[in-house]
């Protein structure tokens, strides 16, 4: 795969509108810092963000996301009161608000430069941004990483029908959109096919 082909595979839900984020790393002899600026510029027209950090074991991760949604997964009570938990910006009434929602990935992009210089625990809270229910973040920090009920794009530790069929969504899409990037597609009409192809279903 080439790194356009990557770039398209792994963060397809989110071009798609079916998914908030998407994180994914690539080798650092994968990424192309051209090709990854080409690609902010034209996420950017589709309302998306993205950024790059280096993390360990000579790899990029890439975060590419819908900021207008994250803000209103950031806004939820349950998830800003287990953001405070974890240290993250509050204002005076102790809730995550939007004006400081962008500090939310300020922090989180340097603890991920954390866990590279110093080898802490990685910020498994960035699962919320993914889509994955909130409580299969707590659980998978309380059970580290064990006892889930299903793996697959994440852990389940509760709804594992729903889990299931939301990640089905996931990988179908994925497959889709590579397949239409394979053939020329341009990002603008794979978001248009992949609407159409929704609508017919």
């Amino acid at each position: 795969m080439s790194f356009d082909q990557l770039m398209i595979h792994y963060m397809a839900p989110s071009i798609c509108g079916i998914k908030p984020a998407n994180l994914f790393s690539v080798s650092e002899a994968m990424f192309c810092r051209k090709a990854f600026f080409q690609w902010k510029k034209h996420l950017g027209s589709h309302g998306l963000s993205c950024i790059s950090e280096r993390i360990r074991g000579g790899r990029i991760l890439i975060l590419v996301y819908n900021k207008d949604w994250i803000e209103t997964l950031l806004l939820q009570k349950d998830v800003s009161s287990y953001l405070e938990k974890k240290g993250y910006f509050a204002n005076e009434k102790g809730s995550l608000t939007a004006e400081v929602s962008a500090n939310f990935f300020i922090q989180l992009k340097e603890r991920l430069r954390c866990t590279v210089k110093s080898g802490e625990c990685f910020p498994h809270e960035v699962g919320i941004i993914l889509g994955y229910p909130l409580q299969d973040v707590i659980d998978f920090e309380s059970n580290c990483g064990k006892n889930c009920k299903y793996c697959g794009t994440w852990k389940c530790y509760s709804d594992v029908y729903k889990a299931r069929q939301v990640q089905a969504l996931f990988r179908e899409c994925s497959s889709l959109c590579s397949k239409w990037f394979d053939q020329g597609y341009s990002l603008g009409k794979i978001v248009k096919t992949y609407k159409k192809v929704v609508q017919a279903a």
